[in-house]
Order: structure tokens, then C-alpha cells, then sequence
């Protein structure tokens, strides 16, 4: 009996060693995981910088004109000249303006002096009450007439209103005015704006008080502007809108009718949030632009669809979605299907 247990212990001794092996073995089909870098798919707002061509102008257009009509005698200022505030820029005869204000001041003085005398006899009682009346009532007439000859003697300069740049100016010595007729326009050059046309598309994207980029080429100036003013009618013929917007500086070097490029950063009005993921992410190999994802574990390779490149990535139409884990990094290994263990 003990030498049958030993002979079958002796025969079953290989396949308990052939076990033991084969479990201290690793299985020769079991693939390692790769590892790969990822990030999780945000949504954000786009934005897309938009250019315009604009013109440059003054904040402030003065029309000047006169209030009196008469004959030119002295034109102080020419076409684009700079002006102070207070100078005279055109002067007309004011023969009748002057001799209307002397026979005014003639005439005050004689009330004046009529009111002097009354009055002395009106404090001794000698004269009613409603007499001394009817004598101020005069004196006050007289000063009106005596006030407005002098402003009718001034009328005859024009003089500037503000400092600026004389435009449109086309009087001439020995020319006739006439009242209320502009004879040029006084440019404030305190402050320029910029003057351009936004596409009825895009209009909705630009509002008051929005912030945007002058590129003016005649000066090599780069200026900041915002938009002040935005126009509620359309063109009929072009279908745009005008809109003006104040400029930061560039004070001594611009000038109004330079063109220049208007840069707008504007929301993208068909999308508010959007997908921008890295470049090197995307793959050109396929009929389609691609990336690999990770999905329960596993890299799987997504079609997508480009909408644009911006300057931090591609932005992402159709394909992804927010939360989606994006490999970044170690796809160069990755096949369909493959394990992956984020680092």
C-alpha cells in the first residue's frame, strides 16, 4: 500500500509543479495601460476681433455764421488754420451798426439826465407817483435800446466760439453776407471721434460705450476708441448702420479725413458658448479632423468639426461636448479601444 501512494504521488508531482509555474507566470496576452495626459472640455464665450473701415473726424463740428448781414472788410483765418477761442475770424461793416449805437447812447444820456432832473422834483412832492413811472419806464427803454445797438455793433465780427480748426471756409473780402448763412465750420479738436459702418448682421453685436482699436496708417498711431453713438436707422441702399465712437489721444497728429481700420472685439452672436481646445489635440489623418477621448477607461477616437482658429486653440463645432475628457498627451501610441491611465 505505502508503495502505490508513493508511485501516485511520484505521477501527480509534475502537474502540481506545472500549475504552480504557469500561476507564478503573467499572462502573455495581457497589454499595459497607456499613459496619457488629459483635460476636461469647457464651454466659454468666444469672442472674434472684427475689422471696419472708419474715417477720422472732429468730436465737435461748429457751424458758424453771422448774425448781422453786410460787407466783408477783413477775413482773419483761412481753410484749416488753427484758432483761439475769442478770435476774430471775419469782420463786416458796421458803419450803420455804429452810428445806430450812437444815436442810442445820445439818447440814453438824455434820459438819464431827464430822470435826474424829475426825480429831484419828485422828492420835494411836486409830481405823481405814476408821472416818476412813466419817466423810468422811458430811461429803462432808452438802456434797452443803447444795449441791443451795442450787441448789434458786436454781430458785426464773428469770432470763435471754441479752439479749433476752420473748415469749409470759402468768404472772400468785399463779399456780401447775409444773417444766419453758415460761412464755415469750426472743428473742436479737443477730442477726435471715428466715424464707420457695422453690416445690419453685425449691429447687434456693437453697444454703447464698447471699446475697440484705431489703426490710423497716416500716423502709424494705434489708439484706443469707444463707442458713443450708434444709429437706429438703417441705410436702405447698403443695409448698414453708422457708428461713432470717441478716441484716446493722437490730439497733435490726426486729422479729420484720414481712413483708418477699426478693430472691434466682439461676442460671437451665433454661439454664446463654445468649445476651444488646443491645436496639437486635432489629427489630420481621416477624411475629417479628429481627437482621441477617454471614455470608461478607454481611448476612442472622435470626429469633429472646426469652426475657426483662434488665437489660443481651435474652436470646436459639432463632435465634443463640455465634459468630455480630452487626451492631450501619449496619443502617439493609442489605438480604438486601448486602456488608459490618466496622469
Amino acid at each position: 500500500m505505502q508503495k502505490e501512494l508513493s508511485y501516485i504521488f511520484v505521477c501527480l508531482l509534475p502537474l502540481f509543479l506545472s500549475d504552480c509555474s504557469s500561476a507564478i507566470k503573467p499572462k502573455q496576452n495581457e497589454v499595459p495601460s497607456i499613459a496619457v495626459h488629459t483635460q476636461v472640455v469647457g464651454g466659454r464665450n468666444t469672442h472674434s476681433s472684427v475689422r471696419y473701415v472708419g474715417t477720422i473726424e472732429a468730436r465737435t463740428e461748429l457751424p458758424l455764421s453771422m448774425q448781422s448781414g453786410g460787407r466783408v472788410l477783413a477775413v482773419n483765418c483761412k481753410d484749416g488754420d488753427r484758432v483761439q477761442k475769442g478770435q476774430v475770424l471775419i469782420r463786416i461793416d458796421s458803419t450803420q451798426a455804429v452810428n445806430a449805437l450812437r444815436s442810442a447812447e445820445a439818447t440814453l444820456r438824455q434820459a438819464q439826465d431827464g430822470f435826474e432832473r424829475v426825480r429831484q422834483v419828485y422828492d420835494k412832492g411836486a409830481i405823481t407817483d405814476q408821472q416818476m413811472v412813466e419817466i423810468e419806464s422811458k430811461l429803462s427803454q432808452a438802456q434797452a435800446l443803447c444795449d441791443a445797438a451795442k450787441q448789434q455793433v458786436r454781430e458785426c465780427e464773428l469770432r470763435a466760439p471754441v479752439s479749433g480748426i476752420v473748415s469749409g471756409m470759402d468768404t472772400q473780402v468785399g463779399q456780401t453776407l447775409l444773417p444766419g448763412v453758415r460761412v464755415m465750420t469750426l472743428l473742436d479738436m479737443a477730442t477726435f471721434a471715428v466715424r464707420f459702418t457695422v453690416p445690419e448682421t453685425e449691429i447687434s453685436a456693437i453697444s454703447i460705450g464698447q471699446k475697440g482699436i484705431v489703426e490710423c496708417q497716416a500716423t502709424g498711431d494705434t489708439l484706443q476708441c469707444r463707442v458713443t453713438e450708434k444709429s437706429l436707422k438703417a441705410n436702405q441702399l447698403a443695409h448698414t448702420y453708422e457708428v461713432k465712437a470717441v478716441i484716446d489721444g493722437g490730439r497733435e497728429r490726426l486729422r479729420p479725413g484720414m481712413v483708418c481700420k477699426v478693430n472691434m472685439d466682439v461676442a460671437n452672436p451665433n454661439q454664446s458658448s463654445s468649445i476651444v481646445i488646443p491645436a496639437g489635440c486635432v489629427h489630420l489623418q481621416r477624411q475629417y479632423p479628429s481627437v482621441w477621448v477617454v471614455r470608461a477607461g478607454k481611448a476612442e477616437r472622435v470626429e469633429i468639426r472646426v469652426g475657426g482658429y483662434m488665437a489660443d486653440g481651435v474652436l470646436v463645432t459639432q463632435g465634443l461636448q463640455q465634459g468630455d475628457t480630452l487626451i492631450t498627451d501619449g496619443y502617439q501610441k493609442l489605438y480604438q479601444g486601448c486602456s488608459v491611465i490618466q496622469q
